[in-house]
């Protein structure tokens, strides 16, 4: 997808999500093609959101918010080289490492809304009950590699949205995996 440079209109029908982003710099017809891809993608970013906040709602729509916004800005100089899929998780990856790092605080386990427990509860994304207590243990980019796995990316597009090498990645998920052992351990002493 090309976008032509120069030519900035302003949309004829304002979409929510406008009042909180720049949308002076796309044509009409990027921003439908934005918001198909948000709507698109909202999954991913959720399950994004979910392991890299403390699970709270307003976390988790800070967040999202975040990402959203961070898309927004990029999509202008967004190239098609790779698939749209894997420039979201990029750039969703990269805000939620950078907020849980800004942040550094332990978080704190409260309830999710009702409309949350249908994405949780679903048997294709469940997860162990301990998962969330180990996954808060772990650093940002530990976190990303768990959230690949779990989405079933083969090394090959997880080394292309990190860029990096298939070997590094090799390496980063066995170090992980006897990271998880360990505290494994430790936590069932």
């Amino acid at each position: 997808m090309k976008h032509r440079a120069g030519q900035h209109h302003a949309p004829k029908a304002r979409h929510p999500l406008f009042t909180l982003l720049r949308f002076d710099t796309l044509r009409d017809d990027d921003n439908r093609e934005f918001l198909d891809m948000l709507y698109r993608s909202r999954h991913t970013i959720f399950q994004i959101c979910l392991h890299f906040t403390d699970q709270s709602p307003d976390a988790i729509r800070d967040l999202y918010q975040e990402i959203a916004c961070n898309l927004w800005e990029a999509w202008p100089r967004f190239r098609g080289d790779s698939s749209t899929h894997t420039w979201v998780r990029r750039i969703a990856l990269n805000v939620a490492v950078t907020e849980v790092r800004r942040h550094a605080k332990q978080p704190s386990f409260v309830p999710l809304e009702d409309w949350m427990y249908d994405t949780i509860a679903d048997p294709e994304t469940a997860v162990p009950p301990d998962y969330y207590g180990l996954l808060s243990a772990l650093e940002p980019d530990e976190r990303a590699l768990i959230y690949f796995r779990l989405e079933h990316l083969s090394i090959r597009e997880i080394a292309q949205t990190l860029s990096t090498t298939e070997a590094a990645v090799k390496q980063r998920l066995y170090r992980l995996r006897q990271k998880l052992n360990d505290l494994k351990t430790t936590e069932d002493d």
